[in-house]
């Protein structure tokens, strides 16, 4: 009889079922049987369906790649990107304020700037928290960590070696071992998806490219005003160190991965 999978929520991957994923060790989906035996048990208590947390929306297209997993990626990268802006709008809300000081300040103007910067901060903090709950992790990352663990865990195993039941110690040698190398098959495939994924970044690079270039061109003969260059400018910039920062992201982990 064909042993019957189920997709762990954790990592994923189709896995044999269970109450834990044989590959990265989490709790599995529990079956209909099981649920039903559960209500069965325990009637009097309503169990609730959580809903999952959606993740942060990116009007960036990758080509090749899924939007929960181009939105992932792009999270983490746009953190960064965050945390480099409230930096600028704090050193800028102190200067507005020193300003205000002076007794020749137009603090008209000056309490304007101020106020348009703390509503600014407070939108940039909001969306830092937005992206900071986003805890999903690529499969590619995922598989690296689960290597890194099991593979921790057969060392750990061949320390012991002299101190455990002989039969124990192939039982759980031979589990380990082949967990790694499922992680590692499954790592193979992984590995193919990131390299599409990788040309899919570089493509919409170049297409950002050709896009600021479309921008200039339109500002230096008179199509656009300098207000709306300056915006779309800042706009398209913002959005291509986003994406660089997950080209980095990527090409590290398939750089990591390639190791193994």
């Amino acid at each position: 009889m064909p042993e019957l999978l189920v997709t762990c929520l954790s990592c994923g991957l189709e896995v044999p079922e269970g109450k834990f994923c044989k590959l990265c060790g989490e709790p599995l989906p529990q079956s209909e049987i099981e649920k039903t035996i559960k209500q069965d048990l325990d009637f009097s208590e309503e169990i609730q369906e959580i809903e999952p947390v959606s993740l942060p929306h990116f009007d960036v297209n990758i080509e090749n790649m899924h939007s929960d997993a181009a939105a992932i990626l792009l999270a983490h990268a746009e953190l960064a990107v965050i945390d480099k802006e409230l930096d600028r709008i704090i050193e800028k809300t102190q200067a507005t304020r020193q300003a205000l000081q002076l007794q020749q300040a137009d603090k008209t103007v000056l309490s304007t700037r101020a106020e348009a910067l703390r509503t600014e901060f407070e939108q940039m903090k909001s969306r830092k928290q937005e992206l900071i709950s986003v805890k999903n992790k690529l499969v590619l990352e995922q598989l690296l960590e689960d290597l890194d663990k099991h593979e921790g865990r057969l060392t750990k195993l061949e320390e012991i070696a002299g101190n455990v039941d002989k039969e124990v110690y192939r039982e759980q040698r031979v589990e380990i071992l082949q967990t790694i190398k499922d992680l590692r098959s499954n790592l193979k495939e992984a590995i193919k998806t990131g390299k599409k994924w990788a040309k899919g970044i570089k493509k919409t690079l170049k297409i950002f490219d050709k896009e600021m270039s479309r921008i200039n061109a339109k500002f230096k003969i008179g199509d656009i005003s300098r207000s709306k260059y300056e915006t779309s400018k800042a706009k398209l910039e913002r959005e291509i160190k986003i994406v660089t920062g997950s080209q980095k992201k990527l090409e590290e982990l398939l750089r990591l991965a390639g190791k193994r």
